[in-house]
């Protein structure tokens, strides 16, 4: 059974943007070895994001549109409704979307390397781990 992952925004845009950890672990769930669970609020924030002018030389780089990344990442993604979390999990509250994510996935691991998210280590008993961490998994 693959591990059901929820990857953080930066984790997603990285694996597209740089070829390290994260694009790795973005290969693995191409080959089914891991799932990548995401509600629509994760799918628009990747979107506002790369979307930024920060990004626009990057995005030639990576020979793909906006368009096509969110394409890709819709079509590798398990879509989950998760009902908001009424109390403060997050330091930084954008961060519970992660949260809200995992525990109606019931997924396996967090993956994130956000300071915000990392200092509380897991939630309701799901890890919240670096990418590495979680590539060695699923090797």
């Amino acid at each position: 059974m693959p591990l059901k992952l929820i990857l953080d925004t930066n984790t997603i845009v990285s694996a597209f943007f740089w070829e390290e950890n994260e694009a790795e672990l973005f290969r693995k769930i191409e080959e089914g070895r891991a799932e990548l669970c995401i509600t629509i609020e994760i799918l628009k924030e990747v979107e506002e994001v790369i979307k930024r002018p920060k990004f626009n030389e990057v995005m030639k780089k990576a020979v793909s549109t906006p368009d096509q990344i969110m394409q890709k990442i819709s079509s590798l993604s398990h879509l989950i409704i998760a009902p908001k979390l009424n109390t403060k999990l997050c330091r930084d509250e954008k961060d519970n979307k992660f949260l809200e994510c995992a525990e109606s996935a019931k997924a396996d691991y967090i993956v994130s390397g956000d300071e915000d998210l990392l200092s509380l280590k897991e939630y309701k008993g799901i890890p919240i781990v670096r990418t590495l961490e979680v590539l060695q998994l699923v090797e």
